[in-house]
């Protein structure tokens, strides 16, 4: 290890600083160590990719296509995500086979190999695979084939009801940037796919396991950064259990971002320098960047990492001391002549409109959007969020004109194509 360095609070409440020993939820960055866990069984001849997945759970419910582990590590398997209330579901599941409950007798998303939907749900069934293969269960089989191999002393299942000593406090924002408590969550609906708990120590040491083929051999390893092939023909920039960053058809890093309930997390690997990097952050916030991807590239390159401001932050700061007016002539401003020190674009200058009608102003919500439309004049995204907050606001008449013009630009949006449906006939 390089370098480690532990900034901050870990329970802001009562002022316990941060250190190496506070663990972090690591959200999805459990992917890569479950995906791990089953190409060890693999690689012992134990689990076939590319079988239908009823082989391994012969008790989960037949579905309209037949789908694989391949798929199911790939996120191409038409297992759904999350409905709402499941990302913070606040129930507790003692056992896998009690969480694969949740969406085991729901419909594929779409016929397997077609297109790619990330979800972490579709782990849960590879924990299963794995019990049902090993007969231990996914607990004590990661305990013993990843943390103890890779020497990940701390690591652990978050089990929200257990006292874990050093554990971070979770946080995230309100609408008005104030910080607050993230809202209560169990993770044991998705162990396997986001319930992990770490620390940056233990996740470099799972990395350099990874280098120096202690997890896994360095061809499985090769299988696993490979980009995945639909059944068009094209590619997606994820592998097995990893998100892939390509640099003229070379693999620049394999990595995986994690966004937890009160966390935000990343863990990236240059395979060609063999070096890792690695951030764990209690709080969910927009803007927070990469912390971990600068980090290594200040290492690799020397060259310092700009940080970009967060507008919607400062818009919020600008309405809160002189209204919309205020916020619409910064938005003007930092166009015309500040726009690069910013994270300027559709999406987060739409945050700002999005938090404005959670405080219940959705006529300067309103107005901002339209601002915002003549800057972004064919963005289907800012049509779409007009139509929303005209919705909200009662106006079905000009909500549906801006769902329609949003669609002429962009056709894809079912959720858009049923409201248009649903307002035309009214």
């Amino acid at each position: 290890i390089k370098w480690l360095k532990s900034v901050g609070y870990s329970d802001i409440e009562n002022k316990v600083l941060a250190t190496e020993e506070s663990l972090y939820r690591i959200a999805s960055i459990s992917k890569p160590i479950t995906a791990i866990a089953i190409m060890q069984l693999w690689e012992k001849g134990l689990i076939n990719l590319d079988l239908d997945i009823r082989r391994y759970l012969p008790y989960f419910p037949e579905k309209k296509y037949k789908f694989t582990v391949r798929q199911l590590l790939n996120h191409t398997s038409g297992i759904r995500n999350y409905k709402e209330g499941e990302f913070d579901s606040k129930k507790y599941y003692p056992t896998t086979r009690e969480a694969l409950k949740v969406f085991e007798y729901d419909s594929l998303m779409f016929e397997p190999g077609t297109k790619y939907l990330y979800t972490s749900l579709g782990y849960t069934i590879l924990a299963a695979i794995i019990e049902e293969v090993t007969k231990i269960s996914f607990k004590d089989y990661i305990n013993e084939n990843i943390f103890r191999t890779a020497g990940m002393l701390s690591s652990r299942i978050d089990k929200h009801r257990e006292l874990v000593p050093f554990r971070a406090r979770g946080y995230e924002k309100d609408s008005e940037y104030n910080l607050v408590n993230a809202p209560l969550a169990d993770l044991s609906i998705k162990v396997a796919g986001g319930g992990f708990l770490s620390n940056s120590k233990d996740l470099l040491h799972f990395a350099k396991a990874l280098l120096e083929n202690k997890l896994v051999d360095g061809a499985t390893l090769k299988i696993m950064t490979g980009k995945t092939r639909l059944k068009n023909g094209s590619f997606i920039n994820y592998g097995l259990g990893f998100s892939l960053d390509f640099e003229n058809d070379t693999l620049k890093y394999f990595s995986h971002a994690g966004a937890g309930t009160g966390f935000s997390s990343l863990l990236i690997i240059s395979p060609s320098a063999r070096n890792a990097a690695v951030h764990l952050i209690n709080i969910r916030d927009i803007n927070l960047q990469n912390p971990a991807k600068d980090i290594l590239e200040y290492y690799l390159t020397g060259v310092s990492p700009f940080v970009l401001k967060t507008i919607s932050r400062d818009l919020m700061l600008s309405f809160k001391s002189g209204g919309i007016d205020s916020s619409i002539s910064l938005l003007n401003s930092i166009h015309s002549f500040q726009k690069e020190l910013y994270n300027f674009g559709e999406e987060e200058t739409i945050t700002f409109s999005n938090n404005l009608i959670e405080l219940n102003k959705i006529p300067d919500a309103i107005l901002f959007l339209k601002e915002l439309l003549k800057i972004f004049p064919k963005s289907y995204k800012i049509m779409i969020a007009l139509g929303d907050a005209y919705l909200k606001d009662k106006n079905e008449g000009l909500a549906l004109r801006y769902y329609r013009n949003a669609a002429q630009i962009n056709n894809s949006d079912k959720r858009i194509a049923d409201l248009i449906k649903k307002l035309s006939k009214k």
